[in-house]
């Protein structure tokens, strides 16, 4: 057996002295041991936390403890059992040499005697020469630490009073124990006086005392990658790719006529977008402007549906406004100047809750067939199925407004050319009119592009109408319920005044759903921007008048402004939720 097999195999044993030690973790790096024990309150601070009388004692931290105004932290006080240990290692001199090598020490004279303590101080020296004295050390146990007191909380603001003139004068005076100076101390108790005047702060600055848990964590879709130059850069795989479709307003000089500066070219794009995008273009040979829910019909792939957004970047543009409001429109048209295009002028109407691909018109999402639940124009409570008169059924003429029965949900939005309603078309073509007088001679950009106020109100209130018998109350509405509106002027003009006169109906012969009617044109004409941008009146005029005071001409007058102040609320909240879609759709733009 050799010597080493014969030495004891067990490890050393060390008697515990029966001290018992209070453990406090000062949550700064102690530098003065003094300055750190009064941050602890002092020595009245320590003793506190020792007495062992009363073991569940926390002890209080200033870290300003020379300023008055500074609050103080409460620690946790934590029952332990661990050992503390004394280890002590050779005394380093500060002279060196070569590692592994047999050469002299010598001393070292780049560094001073501060530097060097400042660097016997830190804990990768303390730790180095513990690793270079592995032999040579001695470890002693001190005591069992029974507590330990640590501090968690966040420190509470402080008032600062350093430029504080009262607190100046009261330190000087009252705080320096010298009876003359004490004397002089005064209040100054003129009134009116705003000038250096102290607030007094509050005892708190803050209610939160333990810190949020944000555990913050990377995204696990972004990955780290190395360009041709060597620089690492962070990638989001799952980042949507950017759709570059002119997005534009209605008072914008010129269309657009070609695609985004930094759009790819289309020999770069997949096959499957090449094809759509060349499908596109047929379809613009068809027509100049088109819905977004007509394109969808007229594309038979269902799989090339969900690139359509993108395909649209290279062929048309969009308006986010005005009477071709959402109609997407090919690249260089600009409808404003071509009284052809009225036909592709749009109406929208709010039937159902916003969902990010259909809400606008129309969509291929994997909702489609579903209904929203956060509105009160919804089915949630009811049976589609055995309402005939609606349908969420996939069908290809759905952007086609009929007037009749099922009523298609999958959209909002019909432009004048899918309208193939008798009455409508009565409104919007009619036989015997001439385009001089029946059109305006310029096309007013904001509301009513190229057709009258009268003849769009009718229009609307009957579209209004009928959506509402359908998808409300159930049932398919005849055009003779609305005969009376066909007579109402296609044009607004001075004369009607304030109070439209012409778009009135006489009231000795008219039913109460036509004289509603009746209210409803008017409303709708005076909600319009057109109308409010004349300044003939204001939409939202209100009256001091009670119901009991009110003659049957005022409270005519009081139930159009309140259909006007209704209608310009829904269309508010359309080009709301447009807007809102619209850059859901287009996030990256």
């Amino acid at each position: 057996m050799t010597e080493n097999q014969s030495e004891p195999q067990y490890a050393p044993w060390y008697r515990l002295p029966t001290r018992h030690i209070v453990a406090v973790e000062h949550p700064g790096i102690v530098k003065n041991v003094d300055r750190a024990i009064k941050t602890l309150q002092g020595d009245a601070g320590i003793s506190k936390i020792l007495d062992s009388s009363r073991p569940s004692s926390k002890a209080q931290l200033c870290l300003r403890p020379e300023d008055p105004m500074a609050n103080t932290m409460g620690s946790f006080n934590r029952q332990t059992n661990n050992i503390l240990l004394k280890v002590t290692v050779p005394k380093w001199t500060g002279r060196k040499r070569k590692r592994g090598s047999d050469q002299p020490f010598t001393d070292s004279h780049s560094a001073t005697a501060e530097e060097i303590e400042k660097e016997r101080q830190s804990a990768a020296f303390r730790q180095r020469s513990l690793m270079d004295n592995a032999h040579k050390y001695s470890v002693e146990a001190v005591g069992t630490v029974t507590r330990t007191h640590n501090f968690r909380k966040i420190p509470d603001y402080v008032y600062s009073t350093s430029a504080s003139p009262f607190v100046r004068r009261f330190r000087e005076t009252i705080l320096s124990s010298d009876y003359e100076k004490m004397r002089q101390f005064d209040i100054s108790m003129s009134r009116g006086e705003t000038k250096n005047v102290d607030l007094v702060p509050p005892p708190a600055l803050t209610k939160t005392f333990i810190p949020y848990q944000y555990t913050y964590r990377q995204n696990p879709t972004v990955k780290l990658s190395q360009d041709t130059s060597g620089n690492v850069t962070a990638i989001n795989t799952q980042k949507p790719n950017k759709v570059f479709t002119h997005l534009v307003t209605c008072d914008i000089p010129e269309v657009p006529s070609e695609p985004k500066e930094g759009i790819p070219p289309i020999s770069s794009l997949d096959s499957e977008l090449q094809g759509v995008i060349a499908t596109v273009q047929e379809l613009f040979k068809e027509r100049l402007a088109w819905t977004r829910r007509a394109l969808f019909n007229a594309i038979p792939d269902k799989d090339q549906r969900y690139v359509l957004k993108y395909a649209i970047s290279y062929v048309a543009y969009i308006f986010r406004s005005g009477p071709w409001r959402d109609a997407i429109v090919k690249l260089g048209h600009d409808p404003r100047k071509d009284v052809e295009s009225r036909k592709y002028q749009t109406f929208v109407f709010r039937i159902l809750a916003r969902e990010p691909e259909v809400g606008r018109d129309g969509g291929g999402s994997a909702r489609r067939d579903q209904l929203s639940t956060s509105s009160s124009r919804n089915f949630s409570g009811l049976d589609i199925s055995s309402i005939p008169t609606v349908t969420t059924t996939e069908n290809p003429t759905s952007h086609l407004w009929t007037g009749k029965a099922p009523l298609a949900l999958d959209g909002k939005i019909w432009m004048v050319c899918d309208i193939v309603d008798p009455i409508l078309k009565q409104i919007l073509y009619p036989s015997n009119a001439n385009n001089k007088t029946f059109l305006r001679s310029e096309c007013e950009i904001f509301s009513d592009g190229w057709y009258g106020s009268g003849t769009l109100a009718k229009a609307k209130v009957i579209m209004r109408q009928k959506i509402h018998a359908l998808s409300h109350e159930h049932r398919e509405p005849s055009d003779a319920e609305y005969a009376c509106l066909l007579g109402f002027p296609d044009h607004v003009t001075d004369a009607d005044g304030l109070k439209l006169e012409r778009f009135h109906l006489d009231a000795e012969r008219a039913t109460p759903r036509e004289t509603m009617l009746a209210t409803e044109v008017r409303a709708t004409i005076k909600g319009a921007i057109s109308w409010r941008m004349l300044g003939k009146g204001s939409a939202r005029t209100t009256t001091t008048s009670t119901a009991s005071t009110l003659t049957p001409a005022e409270a005519e007058d009081e139930e159009e402004r309140e259909a006007t102040r209704r209608l310009i609320e829904e269309e508010e909240d359309v080009n709301e939720e447009e807007n809102d879609e619209m850059d859901i759709d287009m996030e990256n733009e």
